[in-house]
């Protein structure tokens, strides 16, 4: 038993006729003959009754013909979601991110992904950078996007962006005016830092040592979203990433590019053990081509940070 018995069997179910049957499958009459004669000596019984004007099913034949249409529309199930997986819109993605790009940056991103993709669904955690590494190394996550590229085994790294710090300060700071502020500038500042765990908190404790200035660190906060809450709120001023400080409007927060710069890498985090999807790949694309439109609407806007 084939699929090629079984299309010429439907074929005369539904036309009523050998010959109409092979009209439209392409065969001649003599061969679709062929084919259901070789179905009922696999099934063991007769499927059709032949009369001069057409032909009828069995009652034999009329079970077996349910089941065919079950197999053809589970055909056509596989054939949909083929198409599906073609356009890239069916599936999920598992995403993991630090939270500053999960909380006001990736939201809007994804969601223009998604709006032509109606049946891709995606699932998105945030973890800081170390714990982001283990759930893309032994968790079943598709993707990461983070801070930090180890050399961990089982990942591999492709570079989503580079950005340059910025400094954050509250609306009518002394420093307000200026068009950039130095390490040096902040001599002697209230200070809102990173914790020590992240990442870029040490490239930025770095380019204050290397200054020779000192900061007087008043609060230490896990995010650099919490970072610019606080700096709005007068606690003090603080070095971040510039896409956590687009969160804030100009009346809650002057932002200035820093120098000496102080560069932030994000990186796409992938597991080294298999290939990302399709949609994956064009998720990523996506994200990298909407995050260098972004950069270049902030550098205009605060200056060379891209």
């Amino acid at each position: 038993m084939n699929i090629r018995q079984l299309e010429a069997f439907r074929a005369v179910v539904e036309l009523g006729s050998f010959t109409r049957a092979g009209q439209q499958l392409g065969l001649t009459q003599p061969a679709v003959s062929k084919l259901i004669f070789l179905l009922e000596r696999r099934c063991g019984f007769p499927l059709f009754i032949r009369q001069r004007n057409g032909v009828l099913l069995t009652a034999e034949g009329k079970m077996l013909h349910d089941e065919v249409q079950r197999v053809f529309l589970g055909v056509a199930s596989v054939a949909a979601r083929a198409e599906a997986i073609g356009r890239l819109d069916h599936g999920e993605i598992k995403l993991v991110t630090f939270p500053s790009l999960a909380v006001r940056i990736l939201p809007p991103i994804l969601a223009r992904f998604m709006s032509d993709r109606p049946s891709l669904r995606i699932e998105m955690a945030s973890r800081n950078s170390w714990l982001l590494l283990d759930a893309v190394a032994t968790q079943g996550v598709d993707l990461g996007f983070g801070m930090v590229a180890s050399e961990r085994p089982g990942l591999r790294y492709e570079k989503l962006c580079t950005m340059q710090a910025v400094c954050v300060l509250p609306p009518g700071h002394r420093l307000a005016g200026r068009t950039a502020i130095a390490a040096a500038d902040l001599d002697g500042e209230r200070f809102v830092a990173m914790l020590e765990e992240d990442r870029a908190q040490l490239q930025v404790d770095q380019a204050f040592a290397a200054s020779g200035s000192v900061r007087n660190v008043v609060l230490k906060a896990q995010l650099t979203d919490s970072c610019c809450s606080f700096v709005a709120a007068g606690v003090g001023v603080a070095v971040v990433d510039p896409l956590s400080a687009a969160g804030f409007g100009p009346e809650q927060l002057t932002v200035r590019p820093f120098r000496p710069a102080v560069a932030y890498d994000i990186w796409v985090i992938l597991p080294s053990f298999r290939e990302p999807s399709l949609a994956t790949q064009a998720m990523i694309s996506h994200v990298r081509e909407a995050l260098s439109r972004r950069l270049t609407e902030l550098a205009v806007s605060i200056g060379d940070i891209a």
